[in-house]
C-alpha cells in the first residue's frame, strides 16, 4: 500500500464504496471513517443485496466481511468480478490458512485485511483502490486531424 498515494482531499466523483458486512458496529465505525474522507457509502448485510448493487454499475470498491449468509468471500468474489470486472474488491478476513488465502486471491480480490483491522489499513486500501480505478478507465481519444488550408480547385 505504501507505493499508493492518498487523494483523498479531491475524492472523485465516481467514489461510492459498499461496505458488505455482517457486524453492525463495524459497519458503523467503517462508515464514518470512510465517509468523513469524502466517500459515498451504502451498507448492506445480506449477499442478494450486494449482488443487486454490484450489477448497478455505480459501485466502484465493495469492502466484504470474509462469510455472509453462509457464503465465503472466496465464492462470492468471482460472481461479483463477473457481474461488473472494475470492481475493486476488499476482503477483510481472519482466514489465515495459505490455501485459503490463495484462493482470495485467484479469485481476483484487491487487497485482503486481517481482523482485526486497523482502519488506517483499510482508508489507504480503499484510496489505492480507486486510484488503480482511475489508471484503468478508458481515456478518450484524442485524434488529431488536419483542416486543409484550401483544397485547389
Amino acid at each position: 500500500m505504501g507505493e499508493c498515494r492518498l487523494r483523498e482531499e479531491g475524492v472523485h466523483v465516481r467514489s461510492k464504496i459498499l461496505i458488505a458486512y455482517q457486524d453492525d458496529s463495524w459497519v458503523k465505525e467503517l462508515s464514518s471513517l470512510l465517509s468523513d474522507a469524502g466517500y459515498r457509502i451504502e451498507t448492506t448485510k445480506v449477499v442478494s443485496e450486494t449482488i443487486r448493487k454490484v450489477r448497478g454499475r455505480d459501485t466502484y470498491v465493495v469492502l466484504l466481511d470474509d462469510k455472509m449468509e453462509e457464503i465465503k468471500a472466496f465464492d462470492l468474489v468471482p460472481l461479483f468480478k463477473k457481474i461488473n470486472p472494475r470492481v475493486q474488491i476488499i476482503v477483510i478476513s481472519s482466514e489465515e490458512s495459505i490455501g485459503g488465502v490463495k484462493r482470495l486471491r485467484d479469485a481476483g480480490i484487491f487487497y485482503q485485511a486481517m481482523k482485526p483491522v486497523d482502519l488506517e489499513e483499510i482508508r489507504s486500501a480503499v484510496a489505492c483502490a480507486f486510484e488503480k480505478i482511475e489508471r484503468e478507465q478508458p481515456r478518450e481519444a484524442f485524434i488529431p486531424f488536419m483542416i486543409p488550408g484550401g483544397v485547389p480547385a
